[in-house]
């Protein structure tokens, strides 16, 4: 097979057999060009890759093809079965019992890492935990410096949600050994930024923030940019300092990538909280819409905007600003006519809806004149 052509499924259910080579070479072809031919939206060609390289006993192989599966629901938002399918990958290596090949340990590690940040996404903080503690147990010197990096990064993340915060502050400390690159030492950083900011440090957070701005404005990394002045943002919020939390709100939205849910999610939160805390309700709706038509452009999963919602929701029945209430009523009323137009098969998302039409009722049952 040529490395470069990409492959159908169709190509794969035509051959009866292959030989060592043809497998070597739908390898690499899969796992070089993963997005350059978009075979993760092809999962069904992944299958049944990861079925021929199992039944030809290349068992590394087959738990990397296993491990793209799991990014390709990670990729779409779904990651309890991203975890689910790295899981797999892992239980395959661990069967292969070659602990001298350097190749498979770094893999477990990298594996175990991304269970680990799968478990954090979900809010299941032990399970993380639990699986950055497994990982421990593997790391050495010989493992590649990329690798112990990333390590020591997610773990930190992991400790911070944890709360075990001299846990993360020691993790930290290891990070910035292996951070060679400015764009490693501005994510690291910003952990300590973050790490600073739970401790109720918040000049040590701004300054670590401020190193981790030197760091990607040396990069023209946009996203991470985009990340600290949301952090920043988020510092000042905190501290009540309402003018300079807008103001770094709206340096990260002039730059910070809409396509991405992950990015979505953090800064239209941050965005919103920020705007609701000044009243202005209705900057606070349109960046609500805003956000919703990102969903639909990008085919977000839903929950992806409920906190959002919930946000405003709150907000607005608390003040019982009938103005804006009536327009966020009308969008609730328009997700939920979605919902049943695309046979969307979500009872949670459908009774969070609901439950947000309710905390609004005040605008469909007007109490009674008292009479004289």
């Amino acid at each position: 097979m040529e490395k470069s052509r990409r492959i159908f499924l169709e190509d794969l259910e035509e051959k009866d057999s292959f030989n060592n080579d043809e497998l070597k070479s739908l390898y690499e072809n899969i796992v070089k060009n993963l997005d350059k031919h978009d075979y993760y939206d092809d999962r069904e060609l992944l299958f049944k890759v990861k079925d021929i390289l199992i039944e030809h006993k290349m068992m590394f192989e087959g738990a990397h093809v296993t491990k793209e599966i799991g990014i390709s629901y990670y990729k779409e938002g779904n990651i309890p079965k991203a975890i689910r399918y790295v899981e797999n990958a892992t239980y395959i290596l661990e069967n292969i019992n070659d602990n001298s090949d350097m190749r498979i340990k770094e893999a477990l590690v990298n594996y175990l890492i991304s269970i680990g940040v799968g478990y954090y996404e979900v809010l299941s903080y032990q399970s993380s935990v639990a699986n950055f503690k497994k990982c421990s147990k593997l790391i050495d010197s010989k493992i590649s410096s990329n690798v112990l990096w990333r390590y020591y990064h997610e773990y930190t993340i992991a400790s911070i949600y944890a709360k075990d915060y001299d846990n993360a502050k020691k993790l930290i400390d290891k990070s910035l050994e292996y951070a060679h690159d400015n764009v490693k030492k501005g994510f690291t950083y910003n952990d300590l930024g973050r790490y600073y900011w739970k401790v109720k440090k918040p000049l040590d957070s701004r300054r670590a923030y401020d190193k981790a701005l030197e760091a990607f404005k040396a990069e023209n990394h946009n996203n991470g940019l985009a990340l600290i002045y949301n952090n920043i943002a988020m510092l000042y919020y905190t501290t009540k300092k309402n003018e300079q939390a807008s103001e770094w709100i709206e340096k990260c939205f002039e730059i910070f990538d809409r396509s991405d849910p992950k990015q979505c999610v953090m800064f239209f939160d941050t965005y919103i909280r920020i705007i609701l805390r000044k009243h202005d309700f209705g900057e606070a709706v349109d960046k609500l819409l805003e956000f919703i038509k990102l969903s639909d452009n990008y085919s977000f999963d839903k929950r992806y905007i409920l906190d959002s919602l919930d946000l405003v929701v709150d907000r607005i029945s608390s003040f019982k600003n009938e103005e804006y209430g009536i327009k966020l009523k009308n969008i609730l009323i328009h997700l939920i006519k979605q919902t049943d137009e695309n046979d969307i098969e979500d009872n949670y998302y459908s009774e969070k809806l609901y439950s947000y039409l309710g905390r609004l009722r005040y605008l469909f049952y007007k109490k009674p004149k008292r009479r004289d």
